[in-house]
């Protein structure tokens, strides 16, 4: 009976080996693969491997070249890109004009379905970008810039995007009082400046501050500017920087815009953004599989062949007893 089991268990290992490893021995794309596929789609390695980190995915985690292919999708003809355009009833020039008004053109699409989701997105949230792009504008902030931002909020960690979203919405609307106030108290400015601080703290933003007159700068930090009677003509800059130290973003506010409710709204305005970055990082998820899902077949399959031969081990324990 020990012999018998024995052997059992050592056939069971070698074959449950065989599933579990069988996945992670090929867990990688074949070179001469991915080469004649970079040429198929008329890319280059590195514009592969920004496409992929705009993902958060790496070429690693792929076991195949068909792997590959389905997760980026399928490249643009002009077939599917007429059947785009009939699903939401626009033409060829309205695509075009669609697409530059958030800087983009049909030429920086390689696949259709990203096509599909960016034009979904532009569509549904058109008119909050005016808005926001329009009021923004009046510190100075241009579309580029704003589009800087969303990126920066789209990177951040899923983990903390929502949370911390969520917080600093609630925050807003609990002194949105403040939304059309001609003249903050001293109050006031405190609580709005304690919720830039905790969106700059939220949004991992570097912020610094200078008053501008002229040729003249003089670096300020933002409490202390509660404490000034008048910022005797100058102009407050908010330069706004990610942690690694790249330009993001620079507002100038008056001193007629500081001590009244566009302190507020500019606030809002730039968590609308981040709101913004969070749906269409939600829709980027949704659209895309996880490249892992590939892998969850080999480990059911192995749970499976493991609970299997435990049954058969009892069943044949069982019968040895009864004999």
């Amino acid at each position: 009976m020990k012999r018998s089991v024995l052997l059992f268990l050592f056939v069971s290992f070698i074959i449950c080996s065989s599933i579990y490893s069988g996945g992670e021995a090929s867990a990688q794309v074949a070179e001469v693969e991915l080469q004649q596929f970079l040429i198929e789609i008329n890319w280059t390695s590195d514009e592969l491997m920004d496409y992929l980190q705009f993902h958060e995915v790496s070429l690693e985690e792929f076991d195949s070249i068909t792997e590959l292919r389905d997760f980026l999708g399928t490249p643009i003809t002009s077939e599917n890109l007429n059947g785009l355009l009939s699903e939401y009833n626009i033409d060829q020039n309205d695509l075009q004009t669609l697409l530059a008004e958030f800087g983009e053109t049909i030429d920086d699409y390689q696949f259709i379905e990203d096509l599909n989701l960016d034009v979904e997105f532009f569509l549904n949230y058109q008119e909050d970008f005016i808005v926001v792009n329009d009021f923004l504008s009046l510190f100075a902030l241009t579309e580029d810039e704003i589009q800087t931002l969303f990126d920066h909020f789209r990177s951040l960690e899923d983990e903390s995007r929502k949370e911390n979203l969520n917080e600093l919405t609630m925050s807003l609307d609990a002194v949105n009082y403040l939304r059309g106030a001609d003249q903050l108290s001293t109050e006031e400015e405190e609580s709005l400046l304690s919720l830039w601080n905790d969106m700059f703290e939220a949004l991992q933003i570097d912020a610094s501050f200078f008053l501008e007159k002229d040729d003249e700068k003089i670096e300020v930090e933002l409490n202390d500017l509660i404490e000034k009677q008048s910022f005797d003509g100058y102009n407050l800059l908010m330069f706004l920087h990610n942690y690694e130290g790249e330009l993001l973003a620079t507002l100038a506010f008056s001193e007629e815009m500081f001590d009244s409710h566009l302190m507020y709204e500019s606030l809002e305005h730039i968590v609308e953004v981040a709101s913004l970055a969070d749906e269409y990082h939600g829709m980027l998820q949704t659209a895309k599989l996880p490249v892992t899902a590939a892998h969850y077949l080999s480990n059911i399959l192995f749970s499976l062949f493991l609970i299997i031969s435990g049954i058969a081990i009892l069943v044949l324990v069982k019968r040895r007893v009864n004999a």
